[in-house]
């Protein structure tokens, strides 16, 4: 009992130190993309910020990727995993480089539908390969529920990415540099971290990669992260920078909620106890949504003076927007974490909630597409369906879990009063 108290301590601090570390460098991500909407024309922050909506969906599979491998260490921590180590960043580097091949070959119809000119596609390809390769450090790092230096590699990412960018504003706004500003410091920090970490203990196996649960958890994630990035390449180009200079500030909300989303999930994939992996679930989910009305009653009360300190004056027409967008932003906030619990359990069928949420979006733009005003409002639509219809699907799960754990109860108490 008292290991398992320790436990929670650990887990409770984790979170706390995450989310304080996690705030910084959130922080720091987003004033890099504030330069940038401050200190260059509005049609190169436009370019950018579609350029990021592909960005962050290349940036999916890492995210699948890195919680696959942390989920397999956490499975078999007492296992020698150097073999697993270095077939993993061989296997998605080749996976990574098929994909970026697709993707250039695909580019002059990517570039029509992004709006994105044909000549930053090679700078987005070479993201994706980035993409595909650099989360393996941090799933081992973090099936081992090494959290504080996972916090310490991404703040070292942070500065780095704030330098390239700084670098690329003085520049006159350089594009290719800006894409790589989002992708070059993961795979630097990747390339230093693999050969130190060493697994000496326990017996040689080859453990092998679990693609089923791979492809599973790429759509799930690709799914789960439509909702704040299809919207920025699907919005009517004549005020992107408008709405995306909203999006921005509304998502500075979703990443401090889901700063803890990895410490979450390291936690549930190490732990065996279906009442604590719950219990970790609702303090999670309790911080992040405290997060979230914190900030969003911040927009609320503050809301243009943050304009003005972070995107500019030009942005004041999305004053009244900006509180709502933040209370929806924690809503989705609270459906991530949510779906992280779904995915460290196996439990897939909820892609089927995502799946409706994605064409509901593309519905809604196809149709209302007219004016910022009607963007905003098909945004709150999708975020609040898409937010009851997640706890209600938690809800039932939660019951059915419940009744399974106590109907095995009742049938391990009679086989030992048979025996």
């Amino acid at each position: 009992m008292a290991t398992l108290k320790k436990k929670d301590r650990t887990f409770i601090y984790n979170l706390f130190f995450t989310t304080i570390l996690g705030g910084v460098i959130g922080l720091m991500n987003y004033a890099f993309n504030i330069l940038i909407a401050k200190y260059t024309s509005p049609e190169i922050f436009g370019t950018f910020s579609a350029a990021l909506g592909i960005i962050y969906l290349s940036q999916i599979s890492g995210v699948a990727i890195q919680s696959l491998i942390t989920k397999t260490v956490a499975e078999n921590k007492t296992k020698n995993l150097n073999m697993y180590k270095w077939n993993s960043l061989l296997s998605f580097s080749i996976i990574g480089v098929v994909g970026a091949i697709i993707f250039f070959l695909l580019r002059h119809p990517i570039s029509q539908l992004s709006s994105l000119p044909v000549e930053y596609m090679l700078y987005l390809a070479v993201a994706i390969i980035f993409a595909f390769a650099s989360p393996v450090a941090k799933g081992l790092l973090l099936g081992e529920e090494k959290v504080i230096t996972v916090n310490l590699v991404l703040l070292g990412e942070t500065i780095l990415k704030f330098v390239i960018g700084i670098i690329a504003i003085n520049l006159g706004g350089n594009i290719p540099l800006l894409i790589m500003a989002n992708s070059l410091p993961a795979i630097l920090s990747t390339i230093i971290i693999l050969p130190l970490l060493k697994y000496n203990k326990g017996e040689v196996v080859d453990v092998k990669v679990n693609w089923k649960e791979f492809v599973l958890m790429a759509i799930s994630f690709i799914l789960l992260t439509m909702p704040f990035t299809l919207d920025l390449i699907l919005v009517n180009k004549d005020f992107r920078a408008g709405y995306s200079s909203l999006s921005l500030l509304g998502k500075i909300v979703y990443f401090a909620c889901i700063t803890t989303a990895s410490v979450m999930f390291a936690r549930l994939t190490n732990e065996e106890d279906p009442k604590r992996k719950r219990r970790s679930l609702l303090v999670a989910l309790a911080l992040s949504l405290l997060i979230g009305i914190v900030l969003s009653l911040a927009f609320f009360l503050f809301g243009e003076t943050i304009i003005n300190l972070s995107v500019g004056e030009q942005y004041l027409p999305i004053l009244k927007y900006l509180g709502v967008f933040g209370l929806c932003m924690t809503g989705y906030s609270i459906v991530y974490m949510i779906a992280n619990y779904f995915i460290s359990k196996g439990t897939y069928s909820y892609i089927l909630v995502l799946l409706v949420a994605t064409m509901l979006q593309v519905i809604l733009f196809a149709t209302r597409n007219d004016a910022i005003k009607v963007v905003v409002e098909n945004q709150i639509i999708l975020y609040s369906l898409l937010t009851v219809s997640t706890v209600l699907f938690l809800l039932i799960k939660f019951r059915e879990d419940i009744k399974n754990e106590r109907g095995e109860k009742n049938n391990q108490r009679k086989n030992t009063k048979t025996t």
